[in-house]
């Protein structure tokens, strides 16, 4: 199988975040869900469907000016799934290294084709 992926960056602003500077659960997760989408977009001939099941989890909070980078990859495809992980990270100003800040596991459904073959006789 080919290796799909993707990353996005964004910065959180107070616009996303909440009185005390800390970016909102569900505009990360919103965003990721919507990343999550991008390395199976080719696979779908039409919308892509609503997602079938998922784990979310947040390790550490994101604060205003944080610049957030949202990596999704397809990991596995069986005869029913698409299983795209994704893992958000920031950069540690004091090093080189990134800091896990969440990461989730969505599934979504393979898309059926109605191929039907209809044979007449002459």
């Amino acid at each position: 199988m080919k290796t799909h992926h993707t990353n996005t960056s964004f910065i959180v602003t107070k616009d996303i975040s909440n009185a005390n500077g800390f970016l909102l659960p569900h505009i990360l997760y919103d965003k990721i869900k919507t990343v999550a989408t991008y390395p199976i977009k080719e696979f779908y001939l039409q919308n892509i469907p609503v997602v079938g099941d998922f784990k979310f989890k947040m390790y550490k909070n994101a604060v205003v000016n944080d610049k957030l980078t949202i990596q999704a990859q397809l990991v596995k495809q069986n005869k029913d799934l698409y299983w795209v992980n994704i893992l958000v990270t920031k950069s540690k100003s004091a090093s080189n290294h990134q800091e896990r800040i969440s990461s989730a596991l969505f599934h979504f459904p393979l898309e059926k084709t109605n191929q039907n073959t209809h044979r007449t006789a002459c």
